[in-house]
């Protein structure tokens, strides 16, 4: 599986030696640790994904994935100053469970943006460490409440086969219990 990712990395001709590099360590740190999640997705979307700097007024965190675009979009001025390795994974998370126009559980209508955002990060600490100026701790503080109502497998599920009505229903019989 790695070895078709480094293939595919390396005929991407939007993206320098050593983000490729970069890229390939933490879809390696992320497959050792996720065995069991399809890399189809990532393959796919690595055979044209680039990454671009950006005005600050656009991208308010140090980078961010962009999937209608396939693109990696980054704050040079934040990125600078932050934990680089920390930001590129959660945009790579971003990758690996890209759908259209959105990742993970969230939707078109960005109705779980924020339980998504904050499952994206805790996997993000969980894969790379945390970092000190997090802009998703309000959100990963929800994220972890709501995982004791509804069950960490179901936010696993859920985020990994994109499907936000996954959350919603668990949400829901959460309730009536």
């Amino acid at each position: 599986m790695l070895e078709e990712v480094k293939v595919i990395l390396e005929e991407n001709e939007n993206l320098t030696l050593e983000v490729k590099d970069n890229l390939l360590e933490l879809i390696t740190i992320f497959h050792e640790i996720f065995k069991d999640v399809d890399l189809t997705t990532l393959k796919e979307r690595l055979k044209t994904l680039k990454i671009k700097r950006e005005s600050m007024y656009l991208v308010k965190m140090p980078c961010k994935y962009i999937p209608h675009n396939n693109e990696i979009a980054i704050n040079y001025g934040l990125i600078t100053e932050a934990d680089a390795r920390h930001w590129l994974m959660h945009s790579l998370l971003g990758v690996i469970t890209a759908k259209d126009n959105y990742y993970g559980f969230n939707d078109n209508q960005d109705s779980l943006l924020a339980l998504n955002e904050g499952y994206t990060e805790i996997l993000t600490n969980n894969l790379v460490g945390d970092v000190d100026n997090n802009f998703f701790t309000d959100e990963i503080i929800m994220t972890n409440l709501i995982s004791k109502v509804i069950g960490e497998d179901v936010l696993y599920n859920a985020y990994f086969s994109n499907n936000a009505e996954m959350v919603v229903k668990a949400m829901a019989e959460a309730e009536v219990k």
